[in-house]
């Protein structure tokens, strides 16, 4: 009888450890799961943002340019830059900056700080979107795919900035029969106005039968003052034209600028009757665009574009149609490229709310070469200098 009490009691000692066991178990499980909930819970706002926030926003803005953002393999053939290898780097000057404020930024240091590591890979089109571009997202019918509520909340307290630029073009009329004309950017606060003062000029020199339009140096991104500021007014006669831009992942493009400029679009899985190089093999989808442009003025000269390496962006846009369409002769140089690449995709951070904004993919050539590699060859190949338009005018005159 001893025994089987010895035994029960025993056995319940033996249950109770278990029982303790059983529930320290279930406390640790819990514990741990709690932790990793808490942790990867997305931050709610606050005017300051925490370090961890910072830097969870830091992976996941590298995820994003590592997924999906094109130009990697370019930053580091002529860059000599590794970006995501650099990552540690990086992480170590954020927690830097971050020090210096007792672990916490505001947003305009955040912004600036991002923006400030993502120069390093040598992409204007790369970057953290400002308020001017929030609020054109906003605008989107595509907006609730890209935003999210801390982003909402977050841009309140970056100011907009918009620069007060006029038209930077200015004519020269010491050539005999040609009109020049200066375009050093894009960026204007006034498209319209712009678009006068360009037909006003062209209209007042309607004696020559050249026109030389400079794009040298001019790197802007404004796809529609390129289209109804400058093509425009040039055209003989209406054109159509597509092209095709190359993507990793499935493109998520706002209808907006493009219903503007009476582009279409559509993109498609089927790669295999599209022309890409072996460098591409990457490539997922390819999204055609397909626009016709209106001449707005009844434009009877010969018209040439010069452009040089620094010609990218929206301005390499416009060589690009002038080599397609023929509406122009490119003079110069090889442009950087980048102009086939119209559409921008966003994608808002979940634990700081800012957006990171970069290209759509990487347009491509005729030959299936690469926009941003190769960039848009001239139709006459001549050295940048300042005696480029008389040696122009002695070969075409």
């Amino acid at each position: 009888m001893k025994t089987s009490h010895n035994r029960a009691n025993k056995q319940r000692k033996g249950n109770k450890i278990a029982n303790k066991i059983f529930l320290l178990v279930l406390l640790l499980i819990f514990g741990f799961f709690g932790y990793k909930y808490i942790n990867s819970r997305p931050a709610e706002y606050s005017q300051i943002i925490p370090k961890k926030y910072i830097l969870k926003d830091f992976d996941e803005l590298c995820n994003q340019i590592e997924s999906s953002y094109m130009n990697l393999p370019q930053t580091k053939k002529y860059k000599d830059i590794d970006f995501l290898s650099l990552k540690p780097n990086f992480k170590s000057k954020i927690k830097l900056e971050s020090g210096k404020k007792k672990d916490e930024m505001s947003t305009q240091e955040v912004f600036d700080l991002y923006n400030d590591i993502l120069k390093k890979l040598y992409d204007s089109n790369v970057r953290i979107a400002d308020k001017h571009t929030f609020n054109e997202i906003l605008q989107q019918d595509n907006h609730n795919q890209i935003l999210n509520n801390l982003s909402m909340k977050r841009y309140s307290n970056l100011t907009e900035e918009i620069p007060e630029k006029t038209f930077r073009a200015y004519s020269i009329d010491n050539y005999k029969d040609a009109l020049y004309v200066k375009v050093s950017d894009f960026d204007s606060v006034n498209i319209q106005q712009d678009a006068q003062i360009f037909s006003s000029i062209l209209k007042t020199n309607k004696k020559k039968n050249k026109i030389i339009i400079d794009l040298r140096d001019n790197d802007s991104d404004n796809l529609d003052y390129a289209i109804n500021v400058i093509i425009k007014p040039l055209l003989k006669s209406d054109i159509k034209f597509e092209f095709n831009v190359a993507n990793k992942t499935q493109p998520i493009i706002s209808k907006n600028i493009l219903d503007r400029n009476d582009i279409s679009f559509k993109t498609t899985e089927n790669v295999a009757n599209i022309k890409i190089n072996d460098n591409q093999k990457s490539i997922k989808y390819i999204t055609n665009f397909k626009l016709a442009i209106k001449k707005s003025e009844d434009q009877k000269c010969d018209v040439y574009i010069l452009q040089n390496k620094n010609t990218r962006n929206s301005a390499d846009f416009v060589c690009q149609i002038a080599n397609r369409t023929k509406f122009a002769t490119t003079v110069g140089e090889t442009t950087s490229g980048n102009g086939l690449n119209i559409v921008h995709t966003y994608k808002s951070l979940p634990n700081t709310g800012l957006i990171v904004e970069y290209p759509l993919g990487q347009g491509l050539n005729e030959d299936g070469t690469t926009n941003e590699e190769v960039g848009t060859i001239p139709a006459i190949k001549l050295d940048d200098n300042s005696e480029i338009v008389k040696l122009l005018l002695s070969r075409v005159n």
